[in-house]
């Protein structure tokens, strides 16, 4: 730490959140809950599992896995989960309120934010999925994003310019 100090505002930033989450994992690593991911889900399967006698291998903690990660705010089980005050006043210290709105440019995120905005445009005539690394569109057409360092914005602003089959309707998107 002393060597790294005071050489930009962001590394010191950076060494004061890390010095904060050492010392918590060393102290009582459940006070992270709701800050640190891997703490959080692995307390809610435990704590699911516990309620339900239920072992590692159960089916139900790939369904609760999942919804973990849901970002609809009423499906996500991660939006259920209320901080400590500790971890809560951390978390709106490291968060960037434009996160949530605008994606970093230099990576697959950029292409998946121009995918949203195109099908919420469209207020759910079409069908589709987003997924970290792809997108599908009408069950029959999809755009792989496997490398996480790339934008796609080209490849997926001609995915979305292709026509779609919307019932027995063709569309042309743009």
């Amino acid at each position: 730490r002393k060597n790294l100090r005071n050489r930009s505002a962001e590394t010191n930033w950076l060494l004061e959140n890390w010095r904060f989450v050492l010392e918590a994992l060393e102290r009582n690593h459940e006070s992270l809950i709701g800050g640190v991911d891997w703490i959080t889900k692995k307390w809610l399967l435990e704590t699911f599992m516990e309620e339900e006698k239920l072992c590692w291998d159960h089916p139900w903690l790939q369904s609760i896995d999942l919804e973990y990660h849901n970002i609809d705010p009423v499906r996500g089980l991660f939006f259920g989960i209320t901080p400590g005050k500790g971890i809560a006043e951390w978390n709106n210290s490291v968060r960037r309120p434009s996160a949530t709105h605008v994606p970093p440019a230099n990576t697959r995120a950029s292409g998946r934010a121009q995918a949203v905005a195109f099908f919420q445009s469209r207020s759910g005539e079409i069908p589709y999925v987003i997924n970290w690394d792809s997108i599908a569109c009408d069950s029959r057409d999809f755009l792989v994003m496997g490398d996480p360092f790339q934008t796609y914005n080209e490849e997926v602003e001609r995915f979305l310019a292709k026509p779609r089959v919307i019932g027995n309707l063709i569309e042309e998107q743009r």
